[in-house]
């Protein structure tokens, strides 16, 4: 009897440590889905980003973005393939990436295989308001807009950097609207409007883009890029 009941007590003590410790799990798994993953918050091109906004009387924290959606990167109407064992598409790679060399707010991976182009103008099919992802992987030869927004949202993306050769971070400016809304006032970079920011990290691998959101503010944008960046748009 006595040993029956040793063994349920054990068996109940196990189901509850292991509840427990599911429960633990599921909760920090929560927690980090939610909030910024701690491998951005901790990066230092990240905090040198947040401490620059800080600096200019911006009330920004980490802990204040919060994950609005999660989607797939790799689209066929919004990508091109090609191999590298085709000698003109090798050819085309290596000019490519040595033109977008040293080119303001073209960042490349470690590696230097794979670069994103996120300036605010028009690049050839690549539109002002869209982030091009350019480069080599495995053996294929990948050239993708992985990211868009309204043009309406007088989007502004204005850092882009990666914590290694597969992952990526880009934020982004723009106003507090649903871009796919098309009854969405049009409202000029300067005129006092309703913005957020938003952080997207990116995962080449997975095919994951993760985007998290401040909370919404009233700004002119062309001043506070000046004010942030000095520089006009």
């Amino acid at each position: 009897m006595k040993r029956n009941l040793s063994k349920i007590l054990t068996a109940l003590i196990f189901l509850s440590v292991a509840g427990g410790v599911f429960l633990n799990i599921e909760q920090q798994a929560s927690i980090d889905r939610s909030k910024l993953p701690a491998k951005v918050e901790e990066n230092k091109l990240f905090q040198r980003w947040i401490t620059n906004i800080k600096n200019h009387d911006f009330e920004l924290e980490a802990d204040e973005f919060r994950l609005k959606e999660e989607n797939e990167i790799y689209n066929t109407t919004w990508m091109n393939v090609y191999s590298s064992d085709d000698p003109k598409q090798m050819q085309l790679y290596e000019k490519t990436i040595e033109e977008h060399k040293d080119i303001e707010k073209v960042v490349f991976n470690p590696n230097g295989r794979v670069f994103v182009d996120f300036r605010n103008i028009p690049r050839g099919e690549v539109n002002a308001n869209e982030v091009r992802l350019y480069g080599l992987k495995e053996d294929k030869i990948l050239d993708a807009r992985v990211l868009d927004c309204s043009v309406k949202g007088n989007c502004y993306f204005d850092r882009a950097y990666f914590l290694d050769n597969d992952v990526f971070v880009i934020s982004e400016f723009s106003r507090d609207i649903n871009k796919r809304d098309s009854a969405v006032a049009a409202c000029s970079v300067t005129e006092m409007c309703t913005y957020t920011i938003k952080i997207h990290i990116v995962d080449m691998i997975h095919n994951k883009r993760l985007v998290y959101e401040s909370k919404p503010f009233d700004a002119i944008l062309s001043d506070l890029i000046f004010t942030l960046y000095e520089e006009k748009l």
